[in-house]
């Protein structure tokens, strides 16, 4: 049998549907009932906060061990011991204060080793720049950072 009834049959199967269906469907836009003024302005990056818990192991006292600072530095979850942490104060390897704001090291990702003694740690750098934490009880929060 010769496959052209079957496939004039389709075709003009599919030609009826289309015209059934030609008339364009009423398509309503979720935002007439809202006026621009009712809209809100979207919170800046720095009013993002995310609250986490520590989560890291208890470590030994007094050894030093490799850490990285995340990728946003300082503002990246400090996560040893069980604490979170927060920076204090730093020094330049020279003894020169610390800007931790605004130094490339504190600001990005950042090799080197840390200790901790009781409530406190410090944070060497592989250039040599050391920052001092205090530990932070409980969960903190974190800015969102691009």
């Amino acid at each position: 049998m010769n496959g052209r009834p079957i496939r004039a049959v389709l075709a003009l199967t599919l030609l009826l549907a289309s015209a059934a269906c030609s008339g364009e469907p009423e398509v309503t836009d979720p935002f007439d009932d809202i006026g621009i003024g009712d809209a809100r302005p979207m919170p800046a990056n720095e009013e993002v906060r995310l609250p986490f818990g520590p989560s890291s192991p208890a470590i030994e006292h007094g050894i030093p061990y490799i850490f990285n600072l995340g990728h946003c530095g300082l503002q990246s979850p400090v996560d040893v011991d069980g604490s979170y942490w927060d920076p204090v104060d730093g020094v330049t390897p020279d003894g020169q204060p610390i800007d931790l704001g605004t130094d490339t090291e504190m600001i990005n990702a950042t090799a080197g080793v840390i200790v901790v003694i009781d409530d406190e740690a410090r944070f060497r750098t592989a250039s040599g720049s050391v920052i001092r934490f205090a530990r932070h009880g409980g969960d903190k929060e974190f800015p969102a950072c691009m």
